[in-house]
């Protein structure tokens, strides 16, 4: 708890204005911790911190002992500096991720819906995030003006994030050889779905697998590697197979991809998907990571669902950015807080039970006090 709260203080500090009756550090400990008690609104968590067992919690365990009424705190939150917090998220959790070998990272851009209804915008916010699958916790993000500027986006999120021995997975969009060259300078290695926006690449590969899937030479001399796995989830069952080849030397698209080592696919119930990868894969392997990207779509998820960030109503940039990193954060620190006493609540459990028990909100803050325990229990 002390390392974030103290975090968060340092960030207000470089944004702090005089002249105010209130202290930003207060404000942005507020704002965290209303939305660590699944407040969604601004409204809701100046509501929760000024109920009388939110408003002895603040005042006896982060010193907090004056609130301003909502129009003020609605505009202290605009005041901080939603870039100066961002780079203290991925420096915090980059950090606790570093020790971890053989990482996916999963990369993919969520668009903030409700910013489209600003009127100081001409599109919707967009959001691209780096997101640990195997510790499902986010470790960097970088907000473009919309969409269309996703591919820079998660270019220059790659740089700034240590993908070192990690496989980095994304969609079709982001199937770029800058992507790929990025990642491989930064010590990674890369699996990149295929679409038809790269046709040359889309075709080579689909006929190759198809020819290596029915001739009889190639299925005697050089075979696809093939395995199939069952799931069942949602009341149904799903069947995936996977194929795989690293014999591409005769494939001249894959020429221009720089270490491109190997080919797939992966066909389910709906569709069938191609894949490029900088790693030799097994047929397991490709299931395991292709599955793996994913992962990111699961806390886009939880983030509507359990804080309605596509209804968040707010009407600055700074605001719906600060509020995204927070969410994040407080997505993060409950999932390490599940992963690591075993819980079989909900997270939006956990965090309810939070806003009515302080001393339960201070248990799952401090498993992040003993930093050197965590990396040590993840490398594990």
């Amino acid at each position: 708890m002390e390392m974030i709260i103290k975090r968060l203080e340092e960030i207000a500090e470089k944004s702090e204005h005089n002249g105010y009756w209130f202290k930003l550090k207060d404000v942005i400990k507020v704002l965290f911790l209303g939305l660590f008690c699944g407040q969604q609104t601004l409204q809701d968590i100046l509501s929760w911190a000024n109920s009388p067992y939110a408003n002895e919690a603040l005042r006896i365990h982060f010193g907090i002992r004056k609130l301003p009424c909502y129009s003020h705190f609605a505009n202290l939150v605009a005041l901080i500096k939603a870039d100066e917090l961002n780079k203290a998220f991925m420096e915090i959790f980059g950090e606790l991720v570093s020790a971890v070998q053989l990482k996916t990272i999963a990369i993919d851009g969520k668009t903030v819906c409700s910013t489209a209804n600003m009127k100081s915008r001409q599109s919707a916010l967009h959001i691209a995030s780096a997101y640990v699958a195997e510790l499902r916790i986010t470790i960097g993000q970088l907000a473009v003006e919309d969409k269309k500027n996703e591919i820079s986006a998660v270019q220059e999120l790659i740089k700034l994030l240590d993908v070192s021995n990690a496989m980095v997975v994304a969609d079709a969009l982001n199937c770029q050889k800058k992507t790929a060259k990025l990642i491989l300078s930064g010590g990674g290695d890369y699996l990149l779905a295929v679409k038809k926006n790269h046709r040359s690449l889309y075709d080579d590969i689909a006929e190759m697998i198809e020819f290596k899937r029915k001739d009889a030479f190639e299925i005697r001399n050089a075979p696809l590697v093939k395995t199939t796995i069952c799931e069942k989830g949602h009341g149904r069952i799903d069947k995936r197979t996977a194929y795989v080849t690293d014999d591409i030397s005769e494939l001249e698209s894959c020429a221009k991809w720089d270490n491109m080592k190997c080919i797939g696919m992966v066909q389910t119930n709906e569709e069938t998907r191609y894949y490029i990868s900088s790693r030799k894969l097994t047929a397991e392997e490709l299931l395991y990571y292709s599955r793996n990207e994913w992962a990111v779509e699961s806390m886009h998820w939880q983030l509507d669902v359990i804080f309605g960030e596509d209804r968040c109503l707010a009407q600055d940039d700074n605001v719906q950015k600060t509020l995204n990193i927070l969410r994040k954060t407080v997505l993060n620190i409950v999932k390490l807080y599940k992963m690591k006493t075993n819980s079989k609540l909900p997270m939006s459990r956990i965090m309810k039970n939070c806003s009515f028990d302080p001393a339960l909100l201070i248990e799952t803050l401090s498993y992040l006090d003993d930093w050197h325990n965590i990396t040590e229990w993840l490398q594990n």
